[in-house]
């Protein structure tokens, strides 16, 4: 990516000599929906000046979560620092990208655009965020392929910190590291997980938009060249019930705060855990991951030692003043899950709120009457869940927007509706010839 020159900020010049050193021949214009997925418009290398100009648009009815039922023409305005080259396509017809924020065709924001709203929310917390940076640990498998699809069960059997040569994924998570290295990323780590064909990339700390903007392009970079080399790279939260989960572990640098300020920072986040739990596990499938196991968070406690609290002060040296939050997994929009991350800290440090103690030892040994004595709420156990709850929450809900909160609990609704509809293969070898 490009990057500010002695202070001066990415020039429309920078972009168009880029690309000619580069030997682009089209660039794609990236942004997400509202579920986080993404999507592009790619121009040729000669529309790219009128691209830069906020020239190229796109119907918003036909994406999800924009102007449903309307044909909606919006505007594509691509962010300048994020021009890179995607590794992957050189040698052919080159190609660059840039990510977008997504505009009204008068030139004004759009309301519905998620990078437009973690914007917006760190803007609106500068009264009690003066700066706000983070880092990113991202979990994903990379599954073999066969006739049938994706296999998840392998001949991989490496574990945490593993280093197998017979590891076909050791070799694809290095070109993914590396193709990522080029197109200008910080990459603080990498290494294989817990899982068979898990992998974990971390993303190094970064201002909270920026950071969004790697996590997208990570996902993307992934996909791109493990299918380059037959394998599948995948972020669902819980690809099997017999492996860990994948997280994205979140890791909050907040600058000027002293060690009270962090405790009101805690104090929101698990205030509002329960809501933020709908933006940061977004599906179904998250809810397989939310369970006591894997060391996966399921209680509103923080702690500087627990590998299962939600929120936790890590005691790496040098990390004593970051805050990691443990929930979210990797099928979330990023963009409106560290908004409303931010949005609860934000509150958190507003009402001066406190968290109580850290907890020490596992947290899945907690009592019920614990857990009532101190407040400790369970995380919701469903989508369904999770959607009340966030339903009930004004502060996260004013943070996401009128647009985006019904655009969001509607699919997210919709989503739940056709799962409870449908019949499982579980259910069939319960029930089938039982009754």
């Amino acid at each position: 990516m490009l990057s500010a020159v002695n202070g001066k900020a990415v020039t429309k010049r920078d972009v168009l000599k880029a690309a000619k050193e580069g030997g682009v021949a089209y660039v794609r214009l990236n942004f997400v929906d509202i579920l986080g997925i993404e999507k592009s418009v790619s121009v040729p290398v000669a529309e790219l000046d009128g691209a830069l100009e906020g020239k190229v648009s796109f119907d918003g009815g036909s994406i999800d979560g924009f102007v449903r039922d309307l044909e909606v023409d919006m505007v594509l305005q691509p962010d300048l620092s994020t021009f890179a080259i995607l590794p992957w396509t050189k040698g052919t017809a080159t190609e660059a990208r840039m990510i977008c924020n997504i505009a009204n065709a008068d030139g004004s924001d759009f309301e519905g655009c998620p990078r437009t709203t973690l914007r917006r929310v760190l803007d609106d917390a500068s009264d009690v965020l003066t700066r706000v940076e983070a880092a990113m640990e991202v979990e994903f498998y990379l599954l073999a392929r066969s006739p049938n699809g994706p296999v998840i069960q392998s001949s991989d059997t490496g574990s945490y910190f593993d280093w197998s040569p017979s590891d076909r994924g050791d070799e694809a998570r290095g070109a993914i590291v590396a193709a990522l290295g080029e197109m200008g990323l910080g990459i603080s780590s990498a290494h294989h997980e817990h899982g068979p064909d898990q992998h974990e990339i971390d993303l190094a700390e970064a201002p909270a938009l920026r950071c969004a903007d790697n996590f997208v392009t990570l996902r993307g970079t992934a996909k791109h060249v493990a299918s380059a080399l037959g394998l599948e790279a995948t972020f669902m939260p819980k690809p099997s019930e017999d492996v860990a989960g994948s997280g994205l572990h979140v890791y909050f640098g907040l600058e000027g705060l002293d060690e009270d300020q962090r405790l009101n920072a805690i104090a929101g986040l698990l205030a509002h855990a329960p809501a933020t739990t709908a933006v940061c596990n977004p599906t179904v499938n998250s809810y397989k991951r939310l369970v006591a196991a894997w060391d996966a968070p399921i209680y509103t406690v923080w702690s500087e030692a627990s590998a299962n609290a939600l929120v936790r002060i890590p005691n790496a040296p040098g990390m004593e003043t970051k805050i990691e939050v443990r929930s979210p997994d990797p099928s979330c929009n990023v963009y409106l899950a560290l908004a409303v991350l931010v949005e609860a800290i934000a509150d958190g440090l507003r009402r001066r709120q406190l968290p109580g103690d850290p907890l020490t030892g596992s947290t899945y040994e907690l009592t019920d009457r614990i857990r009532s004595e101190r407040g400790i709420r369970t995380l919701p156990k469903s989508l369904r869940q999770a959607i009340d709850e966030l339903e009930k929450d004004t502060v996260l809900r004013g943070a996401l927007g009128d647009h985006i909160y019904h655009a969001f609990r509607d699919a997210k609704l919709a989503e739940y509706e056709r799962y409870r509809r449908a019949v499982h293969p579980w259910e069939r070898e319960q029930y089938l010839t039982r009754f």
